[in-house]
């Protein structure tokens, strides 16, 4: 799979979360979902909210963080296309958390017709917008590689300070300091 090819495929996937999301808004509004159904059930309220705030809070961070860390794990693997699978996986992996964040909590606020969740749906879809893939992203994502250690230098290689105790350029001995 190419780079072009990878780019492609996460942004049909990024849009068709994004369409999902706004389809899931249009059939709420329009009436054809049942909205407000646990208006009045004060405990299904309290924990359908708690739910989708917990969610929000423990998995926007989850996200963003796990990402980067697989980017990380998959910068020193050899194999070029176990590279490019792992790095499509984690995308969709990352986008998947999006995913449930956002639909949750939009049906949680649709169904208890309180403003929390939907607070919570539009913070998840906010933090998406850090997911939308960009051609020099993939590229510089994919072309990482590990930086190797520099190596030690011993106190006899090591160049001196400031020009001090370095031998002069005619072969002479550099002037001592008063």
């Amino acid at each position: 799979m190419t780079n072009k090819q990878i780019l492609r495929r996460l942004r049909i996937e990024y849009l068709a979360f994004v369409l999902l999301a706004a389809l899931l808004v249009v059939l709420q509004e329009t009436h054809v979902l049942a909205e407000g159904v646990l208006v009045g059930n004060t405990t299904a309220v309290y924990v359908s909210e708690c739910a989708g705030i917990l969610l929000t809070i423990a998995l926007i961070p989850l996200a963003l963080k796990s990402y980067h860390k697989a980017l990380l794990r998959m910068a020193v693997m050899d194999d070029d296309e176990a590279r490019r699978r792992s790095y499509v996986k984690w995308n969709e992996i990352r986008l998947a958390m999006f995913v449930v964040i956002v639909l949750l909590n939009t049906s949680i606020y649709y169904a208890t017709l309180d403003n929390m969740c939907g607070y919570c749906a539009i913070m998840g879809l906010i933090a998406s917008f850090f997911c939308w893939p960009t051609k020099d992203g993939v590229d510089a994502e994919l072309s990482m590689c590990p930086e190797p250690a520099p190596a030690e230098e011993t106190p006899a290689e090591a160049p001196a300070e400031n020009g001090e105790d370095a031998p002069a350029e005619n072969g002479e001995d550099a002037p001592e300091k008063e």
